[in-house]
């Protein structure tokens, strides 16, 4: 099988860049998803703790804790 692919690739090399191409766009397009994914999780977990009062300066949580206790 692959000696007919391997003549076919040195008769016409054109689809098999096509495919190769479309590989890289969809491995870009891949990254850049999961990129964006991720800076989108990562901000709305910093908005809930922001939100909910835990992302607080260090200094001011011990005080909270200790008003608490």
């Amino acid at each position: 099988m692959s000696t007919l692919l391997w003549s076919l690739a040195k008769e016409n090399p054109w689809p098999g860049l096509a495919v190769a191409s479309l590989n890289l766009v969809v491995a870009l397009a891949l990254i850049g998803m999961s990129l964006l994914l991720g800076v989108a999780i990562s901000l709305l977990a910093g908005l809930h703790a922001f939100v909910k009062g835990e992302a607080l300066p260090i200094k001011r949580q011990t005080r909270r804790r200790r008003a608490a206790s």
